[in-house]
């Protein structure tokens, strides 16, 4: 998931406008995946499987290092983007790209 998300970035803007909005960084997802092994409270256990309020908790704790102005946006798309990774797990297209 975390590499796709790499991907948003750089896709083309038609392909873009096709896919859920994602507002988070590089930076962002850098933090995400060294939170996902070394945070002690929201890290990935033994089995390297980690359940989406983790993964919430992961991008929530990410965005505390947002400029203010986006802070609460980045907070709300964390928020739908994890909403959509559970129903794309349950197999609704609209954020099956983020999980394929």
């Amino acid at each position: 998931m975390v590499g796709k998300a790499r991907l948003y970035q750089f896709l083309p803007p038609a392909q873009r406008k096709q896919l859920p909005e994602f507002e988070f960084t590089d930076c962002h997802l850098n933090t995400i995946a060294r939170a996902y092994y070394n945070d002690t409270a929201f890290a990935c256990d033994r089995q390297r499987e980690i359940d989406l309020w983790r993964v919430f908790n992961l991008f929530t704790g990410a965005n505390k290092s947002s400029y203010i102005d986006s802070f609460l946006a980045r907070s709300r798309n964390a928020t739908v983007f994890t909403e959509g990774v559970a129903k794309a797990l349950i197999g609704e297209p609209e954020y099956r790209w983020f999980v394929e």
